[in-house]
């Protein structure tokens, strides 16, 4: 609850001409139901709709707590969002359709959109020449090229609840789009706050080519 109460105040403290088209994650909720869909002979789509349906409820509690700046159902489709950001200053939704992960549609949304930044708010600090969880020696990299991303998380598993720093296909949107990238730890609102007013912030940069 507080890291909800923190994240309302960050968002609506901001500046009232920058613009947020939010997508959530489904977190531990969405892996728990995939997991168990899996144990019980579930087809892939059917596992991607079950995590689908976890984003969508953690959309609606950030929709409960921005109030009437917010549009006011997580959207269902990418053009669903775009057509509510031309209303509200809050856009907020979880997934699309199966097959796209969150990072995906994200990005999807970022092209569209012409996002000046897209964000990308994980369990790290950053991205990392490996899986810090795993590997006491992997390093942290501050800055990156969208090709060098695209060859880090190149070998990410493709079926349901897989994920990494980010997603392939998320990665390859921002590359061709040319669009300016930060990854850092959604728990760290302090560095989102620096990365959105564009001070330093701890995270990796990921350069447009």
């Amino acid at each position: 609850m507080q890291y909800l109460n923190d994240v309302r105040v960050l968002l609506t403290g901001m500046k009232k001409d920058i613009e947020f088209i939010i997508v959530t994650g489904g977190g531990r909720t969405a892996r728990d139901y995939i997991r168990l869909g899996r144990g019980l002979g579930g087809d892939e789509t059917t596992l991607d709709r079950m995590g689908i349906a976890a984003t969508r409820l953690n959309s609606w509690l950030i929709i409960s707590m921005l109030g009437d700046a917010c549009y006011p159902i997580p959207f269902q489709s990418i053009e669903e969002a775009l057509i509510g950001a031309a209303r509200f200053r809050f856009v907020i939704g979880g997934g699309t359709h199966p097959g796209h992960t969150t990072d995906a549609v994200s990005a999807m949304i970022a092209e569209r959109w012409k996002a000046d930044l897209f964000i990308n708010l994980t369990a790290v600090n950053g991205a990392y020449t490996s899986d810090p969880n795993v590997d006491e020696n992997a390093k942290k990299i501050d800055e990156m090229s969208s090709s060098e991303l695209i060859s880090l998380v190149s070998s990410t598993e493709k079926k349901a609840g897989s994920h990494s720093v980010m997603d392939p296909m998320a990665a390859e949107v921002i590359h061709r789009a040319g669009i300016k990238t930060a990854i850092l730890d959604g728990r760290d609102l302090g560095s989102l706050a620096d990365c959105i007013d564009e001070r330093p912030f701890d995270g990796t940069r990921i350069l447009p080519e």
